[in-house]
């Protein structure tokens, strides 16, 4: 993201945009799921934008399940046998293009995740055709390499092990932006889970399929596709703001953000939880960093409550509610939810429809007023 300039100044990013998905709601898996998402990402093209070059993108991109038997297929040539799904994340890493840079920071990668007991099985130059992308574009393109984690045998809880992989993105990401220079660093982990992986980029809705041969793999195969078309209002476009982020698609804005960035920094410091250990809490902080969008921000206090013990839904409701307060319409226990999450957390308001999953669940939500419409539809073969 640019730095502050005339009258420009980045805590002012926000998005307006054009997110949808395809999921079959019985949880089967199929390659023609992510195909359907990346036509509905193409037929959103009037909701992305691009500058003066059209072959310019503000960005787009999909996530998806992790395809195993892709990943595993892929690894074999490698020379590395991933073990069986859940037994290891994937991440998808956005390295500097300078060499010395790039290793740099794959060796600060490399050693958190050796700090916190984990293996890295491999590193994989993810494909992509570079046919038709405009130069601006092609002139920040990050090197793009999936990172495969192997899960360690004592840890037997798959959410313990997402967690893991939730503090080494943070930490790594910590590491790295205060020792590498900040004006060469480039390194931006766009996903790492064991359950889903993000493909996005600087990229028009009608340029990612052709960009990422995997995703036209018959192998490349998931219950559902969340994709996002990015029109960057008043702001600039870059590799790493594209969307999805790893838990939601946003359009709208978050009109309140400063105000909730303020809260979090005040209140960060007294983090407890069951499920991360003192050192492990100091070891994620700061949740929200600096020079991020709206959304981007949004997502981080979405990953942290989720991974935190609570569901997905409610941490949808905690941060996104319901116009409660008055509404005699609404059962008394559901206001009651309100209210008592009103005294823990401010509201992130604003004009938002936001499609959110933690790889099991899919769902969307509204902003109270309504104020970003969407529609859905359930179809006979079982499919929203």
């Amino acid at each position: 993201m640019a730095s502050n300039m005339g009258l420009y100044s980045p805590e002012f990013e926000r998005d307006a945009c054009g997110i949808g998905f395809v999921a079959n709601i019985k949880g089967n898996k199929s390659h023609q799921n992510v195909s359907d998402a990346l036509t509905i990402l193409e037929n959103m093209e009037h909701r992305g934008a691009c500058g003066c070059e059209t072959n310019t993108g503000d960005g787009a991109g999909l996530m998806i399940q992790t395809p195993h038997e892709f990943f595993f297929d892929e690894c074999i040539k490698l020379g590395v046998h991933l073990p069986s799904f859940g037994k290891y994340g994937v991440g998808v890493i956005f390295f500097p293009r300078d060499i010395r840079l790039r290793e740099e920071c794959r060796d600060i990668f490399n050693r958190s995740a050796e700090k916190l007991g984990l293996e890295i099985l491999a590193y994989r130059k993810v494909p992509v055709n570079t046919d038709g992308i405009g130069a601006t574009a092609l002139s920040v393109e990050p090197e793009m390499e999936q990172v495969f984690i192997a899960c360690p045998d004592h840890i037997t809880n798959p959410d313990e092990f997402e967690r893991k992989l939730f503090i080494l993105r943070n930490y790594a990401s910590h590491v790295i932006n205060d020792t590498v220079r900040k004006d060469q660093i480039g390194f931006y982990v766009a996903s790492l889970s064991y359950k889903t992986v993000v493909y996005k980029g600087q990229l028009t809705s009608m340029q990612v399929r052709n960009y990422f041969p995997d995703l036209s793999n018959k192998r490349v195969v998931s219950a559902f596709g969340l994709v996002h078309s990015r029109f960057a209002t008043n702001t600039f476009p870059s590799w790493k703001l594209a969307q999805p982020f790893r838990f939601i698609a946003h359009n709208g804005e978050i009109n309140t953000l400063q105000g909730n960035i303020n809260w979090l920094k005040t209140s960060e410091n007294g983090f407890i939880s069951q499920f991360f250990s003192k050192e492990e809490m100091d070891m994620l902080l700061p949740i929200v960093t600096q020079g991020q969008s709206d959304s981007a921000c949004l997502d981080n206090i979405i990953e942290l409550l989720a991974l935190s013990g609570r569901s997905l839904p409610h941490v949808m409701m905690m941060l996104i509610p319901e116009a409660w307060d008055g509404n005699e319409q609404m059962p008394p226990l559901k206001k009651a939810f309100y209210e008592f999450h009103a005294c823990l957390m401010e509201p992130w308001d604003g004009p938002a429809s936001i499609s959110f999953t933690d790889g099991k669940i899919i769902g969307a939500t509204l902003d109270r007023n309504g104020l970003r419409p969407s529609r859905y539809c359930v179809t006979s073969d079982d499919r929203v």
